[in-house]
């Protein structure tokens, strides 16, 4: 379906250019081209978290770095964050001319994400960004049409994305950005659920199209049609899996759709539904909950609204997970009782084994943090507790979604690194995510992480006293000497002998990260 990286390294504009990593995914398709070149990087780093509310699953991007060409820390980062965004890969041109090369740093987490760099031809003066601009919009126009493997594929598409971005909503933006069209999804009473827009930026009023045509929809006429010559409608009924029918629309400025394009996109979302939108018009805060997490932008503005939830005064959010199902409403009504004492805005629901709970209007007479402290300590269903995340100063949902999804991501790895904890900052995950990636980048890296331990890597007492100190007991000396039954001056006096060996004052947090961030490495490695 549509034009692949290998197909398009094929045209004359790519004569010359290499592929330094990301060889393996040539066979992705491409449906669409941005170029992303600014001069003042602090407006390119805007630019990078604004687009984080969407994701472009079939897009590659023009670039040459210049605003950044000097830093390559900010080189890495853009890469990370393409990647994060779906980006297929990145185009680089002007390599010897704007910087003197790719860094290696560049290369090896491009490589490490599987995220294709296409390196236009070295120190060429020549090079113009419409060529490539130009032959790749026209391949990807010339292969629109839909063939017999489109549903498949389609699904197959949103299928290899990361768990959380498996949705209605995500499937509903990959077929407007392949079809180039305005897809709209409603319910019975043709209120709208989901709505994609193409594009994106279009104010196009789909809603009072929409409802023009509803005396023909509700009365089961007319599958097709235009209200004007520059508006084509077609419409589809599918149903969720409760048998509640539901409408897709979509709407194309000036042009018609294929034939059978229709059906076709219909069969793609009536599968996503049946996968992925269990009770996709449901009005409820689980629904709520699970639309913000899932980056249904749409539904989520539209179940506030009906439930007359404040989203923008959440500030706060708390991941809480459990060991047994058969527990979950005992917790979550044990955390409404505790936190009504000091959020007027509350949301709690459960994913799977996790307690989500969305915070907003605190007494801020209360440290928030101790509130979640307090909590733990006291809560008599802290057995049936895996862990609690605590997350401050949560902007507005895109924060709440991207640290849902970085906690879910090291889960699973949290009591190998802290062994004695169960409640977490959103600091803490973000080091441990560092640690869990450093983990995974071969044995020369790992080993020059852990080379600050070397000196008592052979001293167990040494090494259990240090990672207890640091990781279990949060530098805290009364702490570390109850976890390991030994007086307090016996930990004082092994943490003076750790500092005088390696070189570091670990009682001092400025002194302390790169031997924090070596201690996690080693429990991940050695556990």
């Amino acid at each position: 379906m549509g034009v692949t990286v290998k197909d398009l390294l094929q045209l004359p504009s790519f004569r010359g250019a290499q592929v330094v990593t990301g060889t393996s995914r040539l066979h992705q398709t491409v449906s669409s081209l941005s170029v992303l070149e600014v001069a003042d990087v602090n407006f390119f780093s805007q630019i990078i978290h604004t687009v984080q509310e969407e994701w472009y699953a079939e897009e590659l991007v023009i670039s040459s770095f210049y605003s950044i060409k000097d830093s390559v820390e900010q080189q890495c980062k853009t890469v990370q964050y393409l990647h994060d965004l779906g980006e297929v890969g990145l185009i680089l041109y002007y390599v010897g001319i704007i910087m003197p090369d790719i860094a290696d740093e560049v290369l090896e987490l491009a490589e490490s994400l599987n995220f294709i760099i296409i390196c236009m031809p070295r120190n060429d003066y020549s090079l113009r960004y419409n060529e490539v601009i130009y032959e790749v919009m026209e391949a990807i126009v010339s292969n629109q049409n839909v063939n017999e493997h489109f549903v498949n594929e389609s699904l197959e598409k949103v299928s290899l994305l990361p768990e959380h971005l498996r949705s209605v909503e995500i499937t509903l933006k990959l077929l407007s950005d392949r079809m180039k069209a305005n897809i709209v999804l409603t319910n019975s009473s043709l209120d709208i659920i989901n709505r994609v827009m193409w594009p994106r930026n279009s104010s196009l009023d789909v809603a009072n199209l929409i409802r023009s045509k509803a005396a023909f929809i509700l009365n089961g006429r007319m599958g097709e049609g235009d209200l004007d010559s520059s508006c084509f409608v077609e419409y589809k009924r599918v149903h969720q899996k409760n048998g509640e029918v539901l409408y897709l629309f979509l709407i194309k400025e000036n042009t018609k759709l294929p034939p059978k394009t229709m059906e076709q996109i219909s069969e793609v979302v009536q599968v996503a539904i049946n996968l992925w939108g269990d009770k996709h018009n449901e009005v409820s805060e689980y629904a709520l909950v699970k639309a913000i997490v899932n980056d249904e932008s749409e539904k989520m503005r539209r179940l506030a609204g009906l439930l007359h939830i404040d989203v923008s005064a959440i500030q706060m959010m708390w991941l809480v997970y459990i060991r047994d199902l058969s527990e979950e409403r005992r917790i979550r009504e044990d955390l409404k009782a505790h936190l009504s004492q000091y959020y007027k805005t509350a949301v709690i629901q459960t994913i799977d084994y996790c307690v989500v709970v969305l915070l907003g209007n605190c007494s801020y007479k209360y440290n928030e943090f101790e509130i979640a402290a307090e909590y733990i300590e006291t809560t008599s269903l802290t057995a049936e507790i895996s862990s609690i995340v605590y997350s401050p100063r949560m902007r507005n949902t895109q924060d709440v979604r991207r640290m849902y999804q970085l906690v879910n991501g090291v889960s699973k790895e949290v009591h190998r690194i802290y062994h004695h904890r169960k409640l977490y900052t959103a600091a803490e995950v973000r080091s441990m995510k560092r640690a869990i990636d450093l983990s995974k980048q071969g044995e020369e890296m790992t080993e020059e992480c852990l080379s600050v331990l070397e000196p008592i890597m052979d001293d167990t007492d040494a090494m259990n006293t240090l990672m207890t100190f640091l990781l279990d007991a949060k530098g805290n000396m009364d702490d570390c000497s109850k976890l390991l039954f030994v007086h307090k001056n016996t930990v004082k006096y092994r943490i003076k002998k750790i500092c005088e060996l390696i070189g570091y004052d670990v009682t001092i947090n400025s002194e302390s990260y790169d031997v924090y961030t070596a201690c996690m490495v080693y429990r991940l490695i050695h556990n």
